[in-house]
């Protein structure tokens, strides 16, 4: 039996539920990997945004079924499913438990980002992880704690954008979607100086170093936006000098808006000469 990552919003969770929950699905853009899986096989449902695990579902057989359960997509690759575990997301495992117990989470400098493992769907999650989170999942269920979320995370929708994709000799145009970086959770406890700065991690002094060396080599330099806030050296990484406000827009949106999360970017600009 192997685990799988299955991604939701508040919305498509919702929506998926409403629906009966016995059907999961994905973009079509998975379906080579979508192949690996198995029944037998487990989707642990993770909710981005709000950052709770939320579900747990035994897989049953690839569907054709393509009846509507969400409403702004229809994620063609489908499969049935067997519900083990569906939690509200007040009631759901919170990441920040995880932290030392799985691999994509084993110190605090994993925060955030994890490991890239809440990226994608489909993701495959390790064994000994994916039975950690499957039995959190159950004790949840069993003996509910509930823990607010924010209304705002939890009602936000994957964005969009409409761009054209080749096909054959020609173009199609297609949604895409970009993927949103995760933001730890903010702390309630009173602030400090301490507490209020950004952590200092090996990852923010290697940006730090690439974009000083840039800044000073004369280049335009761009840090990732969720990356801005960061400090090393006493500087938060996007008041570093040469920073760009906006990358340039010869990209169509989902592009750029993929892009603007590359860690570092440096940018030689375009001398114009008088006339």
């Amino acid at each position: 039996m192997n685990y799988w990552l299955d991604l939701f919003t508040g919305t498509t969770w919702r929506e998926f539920r409403d629906a009966g929950a016995k059907i999961s699905g994905f973009r079509a853009r998975q379906s080579a990997i979508a192949k690996r899986v198995q029944p037998g096989d487990i989707f642990l449902c993770y909710l981005t945004g709000v950052m709770r695990w939320v579900g747990a579902l035994e897989i049953q057989d690839p569907t054709s079924d393509m009846k509507q359960v969400w409403k702004e997509e229809e994620f063609p690759v489908r499969f049935a499913v067997k519900p083990l575990v569906t939690l509200e997301p007040e009631l759901g495992v919170p990441m920040e438990d995880l932290e030392g117990q799985v691999k994509f989470y084993a110190t605090s400098k994993d925060k955030g980002k994890f490991k890239g493992i809440v990226r994608s769907s489909l993701n495959a999650i390790y064994q000994k992880d994916g039975e950690l989170i499957l039995s959190l999942l159950r004790k949840a269920d069993q003996t509910p704690v509930s823990r607010p979320v924010d209304p705002k995370k939890l009602a936000r929708k994957a964005a969009l954008y409409k761009v054209e994709a080749k096909k054959g000799k020609g173009k199609q145009a297609t949604l895409v979607s970009v993927p949103e970086p995760e933001v730890a959770p903010v702390s309630l406890a009173p602030e400090t100086q301490e507490s209020t700065e950004t952590a200092t991690t090996r990852h923010a002094e290697i940006q730090y170093q690439l974009l000083t060396l840039g800044a000073e080599l004369g280049l335009d330099v761009w840090v990732a936006r969720n990356d801005r806030s960061r400090k090393w050296s006493g500087s938060a990484l996007g008041s570093l000098p040469r920073m760009l406000d906006e990358l340039p827009t010869q990209f169509n949106e989902a592009t750029t808006r993929t892009i603007e999360l590359i860690d570092v970017l440096r940018h030689k600009p375009v001398s114009r000469c008088a006339r």
